[in-house]
């Protein structure tokens, strides 16, 4: 806990204060006359960059990529009720990931006088039910003595285990007070006790070491707690056949012998001993959830009990950092274990697997190389060869060949920053809140065109502040991942394979002029033996501190690739 100090202000310079105490290097913001107060103590309050997003979408987004970049709580400030209702739908992303951020915004009366305000919540409602089911917690302060207090709480809440967005909403007249005073004191997260039961830890490496068909399978809360080096020590040790959540391929190193794939895209059956670490389940509401049916011995370590045993029933448990589970399991392995004639062949079965799939991988990116309009495949399989080392790359696109990535644990090795809610609009705003929490690693955005029109001002605050980011728009003139859905899902659509409101042509997007228009060079790239030159040509713009777009013209895949159909539509006068 750091020093108390007393201050006299204005309700705005109390929360600025605070916000320096707390660490906060970037506040960020869409403006609003409401939050005057808060807006004025930027000029006499030292040490707070805000950061001007054009949308609140995008500033709810960019804290989420600098919070999950950073490793740390972000800072939100957005207008009003109406202003929160705008940037709910990342919001809700953020809720979804459990994304540490602190969000305010003003709020106005809506009943001492008036019922009926511009941009507040209606009569008889609070700004809270706007946020009620997508953060921690919430709180309004109406009097300008709380907001120190009330800051330092949420940053404690959204910090602590299990993270999350929390919501301030501050009355216009407490930020505009005068000659308020306040104790500043910053506060930190709680810290999860660090010895796990000694019980429940036995017992589980028994049965990892005894299991003969196992499956550990990595989550989000691993990052949380960088824990990295211990996750790969007992994947190691125990030569578990190791697979990652929905999509989530940064969460164990994809070139590992003990990789297996995305849990979506293996069998969720055969197996003795299932172990999930820091595993949030992204369900789909039916009986699919109810997975590992079959499974002996179901285990969980998590931070947050309400993603463990919420779905299929645990067996073992342990509710706690995992960090601190992991290195205590760890401490229990014995270098004579790794003799067992079931581990050896597990590690030797395990790279065999692994090699098989990096040649099919290669030689399916050298079969399609030359393929026109660009293979997705290969597009990632290009930026995987091309590409800086220890690059960032934020993901919005689902189609993507993120599995190609080098993303891992080393060094040198790239790591992913998505958001896993599925509420588009994510990309833009997260490669810049990326940026700015990590500013020596290389950021490219891996994004589909539907996404990018989702938040295209983003390009603007790329250009505003220099961030470097070097954007690959995924350009295939499709909501591919609706219309591969819509396939699956069969009926007229299926049968005469037009799928509505999934094409994006006529008129085609132009993202090259949409980014010169913002203040970002950009090129379009159309053919293969185009690609690298083009890569190389986004690295340099990279290296030498600029933003810069590639417009990646690629081929659709999979059911109704060959479609362009809509409805069609003339106004009649």
């Amino acid at each position: 806990m750091g020093a108390k100090k007393k201050v006299v202000g204005t309700g705005g310079e109390l929360l600025m204060h605070q916000l320096v105490a707390q660490g906060v290097e970037y506040a960020f913001t869409n403006t609003g006359s409401a939050e005057a107060g808060f807006f004025d103590a930027f000029l006499t309050v030292p040490g707070v960059q805000p950061i001007l997003l054009l949308a609140e979408s995008l500033v709810l987004s960019a804290a989420d990529g600098y919070a999950k970049a950073a490793n740390k709580t972000a800072f939100v400030n957005v207008h009003l009720a109406a202003g929160t209702r705008q940037g709910s739908g990342q919001l809700q992303n953020a809720y979804f990931d459990g994304s540490p951020m602190v969000v305010t915004a003003a709020l106005r009366d809506n009943g001492t006088f008036g019922d009926h305000n511009t941009l507040g919540a209606s009569s008889g409602f609070s700004q809270m039910g706007a946020v009620e089911d997508i953060t921690k917690n919430r709180w309004e302060v109406i009097d300008a003595r709380g907001i120190p207090m009330a800051t330092r709480r949420a940053f404690k809440a959204a910090g602590t285990k299990p993270t999350g967005p929390v919501y301030l909403a501050f009355s216009s007249p407490a930020l505009d007070a005068t000659g308020v005073e306040g104790t500043i004191q910053a506060a930190h997260p709680l810290e999860m006790a660090e010895t796990p039961g000694g019980s429940t830890l036995g017992k589980i490496h028994d049965a990892l070491l005894n299991a003969e068909n196992p499956l550990l399978l990595v989550g989000p809360d691993v990052r949380t707690a960088d824990a990295q080096r211990e996750l790969l020590e007992l994947s190691e040790n125990y030569a578990l056949p190791t697979a990652v959540g929905f999509y989530d391929y940064g969460a164990f190193p994809l070139k590992h012998p003990n990789y297996v794939g995305m849990i979506d895209n293996i069998p969720d059956s055969g197996y003795d001993v299932v172990f999930c670490v820091g595993y949030r389940q992204n369900t789909r509401a039916n009986a699919q959830d109810d997975k590992f049916t079959d499974t002996g011995t179901i285990i969980a370590i998590g931070h947050d009990p309400a993603m463990m045993g919420n779905t299929f029933a645990l067996d073992l448990d342990i509710w706690g950092n995992v960090r601190h589970t992991l290195t205590a399991l760890n401490g229990l392995w014995k270098p004579d274990h790794a003799n067992l004639q079931h581990i050896q062949k597990r590690k030797q079965d395990l790279t065999a697997q692994s090699q098989e799939r990096a040649a099919a991988q290669a030689g399916q990116a050298m079969e399609l190389s030359a393929q026109t309009p660009i293979h997705p495949t290969y597009l990632g399989d290009a930026m995987a060869r091309t590409l800086a080392e220890n690059t960032m790359l934020v993901s919005e696109n689902f189609r993507a060949s993120d599995h190609l990535m080098p993303l891992g644990y080393g060094d040198d090795d790239w790591r992913m920053v998505r958001t896993y809610g599925g509420s588009l609009g994510y990309g833009l705003g997260a490669a810049i809140g990326a940026q700015l929490g990590a500013p020596d690693r290389p950021v490219v955005l891996g994004i589909g065109d539907g996404g990018v029109m989702y938040s295209a001002s983003g390009f603007w605050t790329m250009a505003r502040y220099s961030l470097p980011i070097l954007t690959v728009v995924w350009n295939n003139m499709q909501y591919q991942t609706v219309r591969t859905n819509f396939a699956s899902w069969g009926g007229s659509m299926k049968e005469q394979n037009r799928y509505p409101e999934t094409f994006l042509g006529d008129p085609a997007i132009d993202f090259v002029m949409l980014a010169k228009a913002q203040g970002i060079d950009g090129m379009h790239v159309h053919e293969p033996g185009e690609l690298e030159a083009a890569l190389q040509r986004g690295r340099d713009a990279q290296a030498a501190g600029e933003p810069f777009v590639l417009d990646v013209h690629i081929a659709n895949v999979g059911a109704g690739a060959d479609q362009s159909w809509y409805m069609p539509y003339a106004l009649q006068s």
